[in-house]
């Protein structure tokens, strides 16, 4: 491979990454979002045919330039969502520990 095709495989790679940080961050805005919806089932389904369009019309335009760059971007992908769960991963809650009680 020439540096060009690493560069091009690495701009693959960012914009699979920025493609999944989307589709999460929408995710998780319509997860906090949906207790409060009047219409949840409509309002989630809009809400995942509008993310799945753009992620799709995304891996598409990626595909035009050779499956390697798909598979970059779906690698991209899955980075970008090992990221997400790491960041919004809520903390562990250690048990209470009461000394002062009789056994």
């Amino acid at each position: 491979m020439t540096g060009t095709d690493l560069t091009g495989l690495g701009m693959a790679l960012a914009a699979g990454a920025v493609l999944g940080a989307g589709y999460f961050a929408g995710l998780w805005l319509t997860v906090c979002r949906l207790p409060n919806s009047r219409s949840p089932y409509r309002f989630y389904s809009l809400s995942l045919l509008l993310r799945l369009i753009l992620v799709l019309a995304g891996f598409y335009l990626l595909a035009s330039r050779g499956y390697e760059n798909l598979l970059a971007a779906g690698a991209g992908f899955m980075v970008s969502r090992q990221l997400w769960l790491i960041v919004k991963r809520s903390p562990r809650v250690q048990p209470v520990r009461d000394d002062n009680q009789d056994a």
